[in-house]
């Protein structure tokens, strides 16, 4: 047996049913030529770059078992071409993945704090509006032991710098 793990970014504005619909169809599309193992939804992160104008992705993690690697390269050609997919990176694992790993998933630290930042974002930050008000009430500072640049002698315009010796 062949044991494959593929990471796939789904886009982040589909509804939960629409994201069931697209890993029902990824699963149906493996299990031309593969059993799968498990699939687990990490859910929604933000993305190092932008993706299609994306700045967030829903992750997902499949696991997958097969006893020939001849329907890889058209399973990756259908993540490709399926546009509700932004990315899916598919790589082989060295021995069956371990039950724990198959429940496990990753879940976000704090979803408060999560959708707080998707809403905040674009919108200025309340430090730099508290800065300002202060910055209102400042008085100029005097410097008194300010001195005078020196501009120091001018360069000659022409400076000969062969280094042959005749």
């Amino acid at each position: 047996m062949k044991y494959f793990e593929t990471l796939y970014i789904v886009n982040p504005n589909f509804e939960q049913s629409r994201l069931n619909t697209i890993i029902k169809d990824v699963e149906k599309n493996v299990g031309k030529f593969s059993n799968v193992i498990g699939h687990n939804i990490w859910g929604k992160k933000r993305l190092a770059y932008q993706i299609d104008n994306q700045k967030y992705g829903t992750f997902v993690l499949m696991n997958f078992e097969t006893e020939e690697g001849s329907g890889i390269a058209g399973f990756e050609s259908y993540m490709k071409l399926n546009i509700s997919v932004l990315r899916a990176q598919t790589i082989r694992l060295k021995s069956r993945p371990t039950e724990a790993v198959l429940e496990k998933s990753i879940p976000l630290d704090n979803k408060d704090k999560f959708q707080q930042s998707i809403e905040d974002e674009g919108k200025p930050d309340k430090t730099s509006e508290d800065s300002s008000a202060n910055d209102e009430s400042a008085e100029p500072v005097e410097v008194e032991n300010m001195k005078e640049i020196d501009e120091g002698e001018p360069i000659p315009e022409s400076i000969d710098t062969d280094t042959e010796q005749e």
